[in-house]
């Protein structure tokens, strides 16, 4: 499977730890709202549906996302940082054209 976005080996291990393995995978989504337009919006769960898309999966660590919020995501790369102030997982999205300072919502 050709994966629709990228994770970084720093976000792995944060996701592994936070028990995203196994029949658990990390659902992303985008909606309106945040600073900047659209939010990330991000949730474990363990509940598929038949209209979802697997946009990673690699022996450990699944990542999907709904049809309307799968074209907002193709290309990104999740990331995390583990500074002192501004410790977290962070979205970079190439197609961005505004971000926020907290990188949590953008616009297209």
């Amino acid at each position: 499977m050709t994966a629709l976005l990228n994770v970084t080996d720093k976000a792995r291990d944060q996701l592994k730890g936070l028990d995203v393995s196994g029949n658990n995978f990390l659902r992303l989504s985008v909606e309106e709202g945040g600073c900047s337009g659209m939010s990330y919006q991000a949730a474990i769960d363990n509940a598929s549906t038949p209209l979802d898309v697997v946009l990673y999966k690699d022996e450990e660590i699944t990542i999907i996302s709904d049809p309307n919020s799968q074209q907002y995501l193709e290309g990104i790369t999740i990331d995390y940082e583990d500074d002192l102030i501004k410790a977290g997982f962070r979205f970079l999205n190439p197609r961005a054209v505004k971000t926020c300072g907290c990188g949590g919502s953008f616009q297209v």
